[in-house]
């Protein structure tokens, strides 16, 4: 199936926003990398702010999707569930590489885009310190762990791990890469009896 005019312009956008940042990305350079008109390209986003809070916007909600999806896999063990969402987590930016970039370096300037951004990040957030509160209240994290922070290091090892591979030019995630992840993970997980 073919892709939509929109789809089309997010694609494009989310490269041109990793490989300029937002300040040096025109409208016209998102419509000349997604080959459409400019008519089109505004006939879907009338700013260049409003293509931007969509693209971080459906890029969060992706995560969040995608790791709600694991979190709800009864065939799998708590412990299981949780070495999974990190696994989610690599498979997420590793497939969406420059949203990957676009995430973690996501402050523009404007000190309101940033909060709105901020505030889209936050729904990620809220999501995984309510799936970790729950697991911890339930024995499966450890009681001395602060949830809030663990995330935050979820976020950021698994983000910050494709980064880096994005920069180096390396490809996917190797064994020892999410062997050692896990490893660091698994620290704050009791282990089911």
């Amino acid at each position: 199936m073919a892709r939509s005019k929109k789809d089309q312009i997010v694609e494009a956008a989310v490269t041109a926003f990793a490989q300029y940042g937002y300040s040096e990305t025109t409208m016209d350079t998102i419509a000349e990398v997604a080959t459409v008109a400019k008519g089109t390209l505004y006939y879907h986003f009338s700013t260049k702010e409003e293509l931007f809070l969509y693209v971080i916007e459906k890029g969060v909600k992706m995560l969040i999707d995608s790791v709600d999806r694991v979190m709800q896999r009864e065939d799998l063990s708590m412990d299981q569930r949780m070495l999974c969402v990190l696994d989610e987590h690599l498979r997420f930016f590793s497939e969406n590489r420059e949203l990957c970039l676009l995430l973690l370096s996501f402050f523009t300037g404007d000190e309101q885009r940033d909060e709105m951004i901020g505030r889209l990040l936050s729904g990620y957030f809220l999501t995984m310190e309510g799936h970790v509160a729950e697991l911890q209240q339930e024995g499966y994290v450890r009681p001395d762990i602060e949830v809030r922070t663990m995330i935050s290091s979820l976020f950021g090892m698994a983000g910050f791990t494709m980064l880096r591979k994005q920069f180096r030019k390396e490809k996917g995630v190797s064994d020892a890469d999410r062997r050692t992840l896990h490893l660091m993970l698994s620290g704050v997980l009791i282990k089911e009896q």
